[in-house]
């Protein structure tokens, strides 16, 4: 018996870990980018401002963000460690999003958890393939993409006695597709 209840805790410690974000960034230069990367940072418009250049680890995926604000908007756009676009994320406010993708996000945190603070939601934009990425990011700066956002939102939340940090993602409908636990410590990067 103990044998099973010890395989058990064992199962499930390893699954808290693998979906714990262990998330760290430092600032780097622009020269330290990939190549393909650079290409599409040298195509952002010329009033793009506060451009400030960043290598992300997480476990043992690494990728690029360069973070920057363009017409009163905070914007990060993540590429992979080879240079291809990832996603762009625009930062924004729960009451600007769509009423009844935001009604179904806040019944999901009412009925999920016993309190709940947001901490930052952004709209992500994952990449569309059949654009190439200088098209993908000039429609999204213009508003003129034909894709509806995803949300990325960090939460604090707590069930029953227990508090998290967590990153949840929202498709377009406002129907939850998954959560990640932040590390508390890995978060305290975050910039914006």
């Amino acid at each position: 018996m103990k044998l099973k209840a010890f395989i058990f805790l064992l199962c499930f410690c390893q699954f808290v870990f693998c979906q714990t974000k262990n998330e760290k960034e430092e600032r780097i230069p622009l020269a330290e980018f990939p190549e393909a990367a650079k290409a599409v940072i040298k195509n952002l418009p010329d009033d793009c401002k506060r451009l400030k250049f960043y290598k992300e680890t997480d476990g043992e995926k690494q990728s690029f963000e360069v973070k920057f604000k363009y017409k009163r908007k905070r914007y990060s756009l993540e590429f992979s460690e080879d240079g291809n676009i990832e996603d762009i994320e625009v930062l924004t406010k729960l009451k600007n999003i769509d009423e009844t993708v935001k009604t179904k996000i806040e019944n999901y945190f009412a009925s999920s958890f016993t309190k709940h603070k947001f901490i930052k939601v952004q709209e992500q934009y994952i990449y569309n393939v059949k654009l190439d990425a200088e098209t993908f990011v000039d429609n999204i700066l213009s508003n003129n993409s034909l894709r509806a956002p995803n949300f990325e939102i960090i939460a604090e939340v707590k069930t029953d006695k227990k508090r998290d940090i967590r990153e949840f993602i929202f498709n377009t409908f406002g129907e939850f597709v998954n959560f990640r636990i932040l590390n508390p410590t890995s978060y305290e990067h975050v910039l914006y």
